[in-house]
C-alpha cells in the first residue's frame, strides 16, 4: 500500500513538471492605466521558452516546459527595459537611436517599451539584410507613446539584429488607432503573435469592443498592410 502511494505521488509530480501554461501573456493595458488585461492569446506557431513566446499578453510568468533547453538566441538576450533601438521614429526623437532606461526614454511625453507587463514575441519573420546574412530570430515588442491618462498611442515594433549582432534596429511598425480626441480612450493591443511571417493581434478598440486583426508585409521595405 505504501509503495503504491509513493509511485502515485511520483507520477503526479512528473505530470506537473511537464505541463505548460495554456497561454503566454503579452499586449497592452486594455483599461485605465496600470490595470492588467485578462485576455489570453491563442497558441502560436512560433513559441519561445522563457523569456517569451510567439504570442503575448501582459502579466503572466514565463512558460516552462520539461523539454531540453535550446540555445538562447542573441535577440533573446536583450535587456528590453534598457535597450537601445535604432530607427524607432515612432517615439518622435530626433536622434537615430532611442535609449530606454527602466522601460522609458524619459522624455516629457515618454515612449515606454513593453508597458503594463507586456512581453516580447520571438520568431524569424523579418527579411534579413543583406539577403545573404545568416538567418536570425527577430522580436516583436509593444511600445506606447504618451502619458497615462492623456492621449496615448501604441505600436507593435519588429526589431531586428544588425549583421554583426551588436545593434537592434526597428523595422516599420504596426500602428494602433489614434486615441479619442480627449485622450481618455485608447486602442490597446491585448495580445499579439507571429504566425509564419504575418502578425496577428487581439485589440481593444475605443468603444471597448475587441477584434482580431492581421497584418502582412507588402514590400521589401517591410511596410505592413492589414488584411
Amino acid at each position: 500500500m505504501r509503495g503504491n502511494l509513493l509511485v502515485g505521488a511520483m507520477l503526479t509530480l512528473t505530470f506537473v513538471a511537464g505541463c505548460t501554461s495554456p497561454v503566454d501573456r503579452v499586449g497592452g493595458d486594455a483599461g485605465p492605466a496600470g490595470s492588467p488585461s485578462t485576455s489570453a492569446s491563442p497558441p502560436s506557431s512560433s513559441v519561445s521558452s522563457a523569456p517569451a513566446t510567439g504570442s503575448a499578453t501582459p502579466g503572466a510568468p514565463a512558460t516552462r516546459t520539461s523539454r531540453p533547453a535550446s540555445p538562447v538566441s542573441e535577440i533573446r538576450r536583450t535587456d528590453w527595459p534598457n535597450a537601445v533601438i535604432r530607427d524607432l521614429t515612432f517615439c518622435g526623437e530626433s536622434d537615430d537611436s532611442v535609449k530606454f532606461r527602466n522601460g522609458s526614454n524619459g522624455f516629457d511625453i515618454p515612449c515606454r517599451i513593453l508597458p503594463n507587463g507586456a512581453r516580447p514575441v520571438y520568431a524569424d519573420f523579418v527579411t534579413e539584410e543583406p539577403a545573404n546574412a545568416p538567418s536570425t530570430e527577430d522580436a516583436l515588442v509593444l511600445v506606447e507613446l504618451g502619458n497615462p491618462g492623456a492621449a496615448r498611442r501604441q505600436a507593435l515594433v519588429p526589431v531586428q539584429l544588425s549583421y554583426d549582432g551588436r545593434e537592434r534596429y526597428a523595422r516599420p511598425v504596426i500602428l494602433g488607432d489614434d486615441s479619442s480626441p480627449l485622450g481618455d480612450r485608447v486602442m490597446t493591443f491585448v495580445s499579439y503573435r507571429v504566425v509564419d511571417q504575418t502578425v496577428q493581434a487581439t485589440v481593444r478598440k475605443l468603444d471597448g469592443g475587441t477584434e482580431t486583426r492581421r497584418w502582412r508585409t507588402v514590400n521589401f521595405g517591410g511596410e505592413w498592410e492589414r488584411y
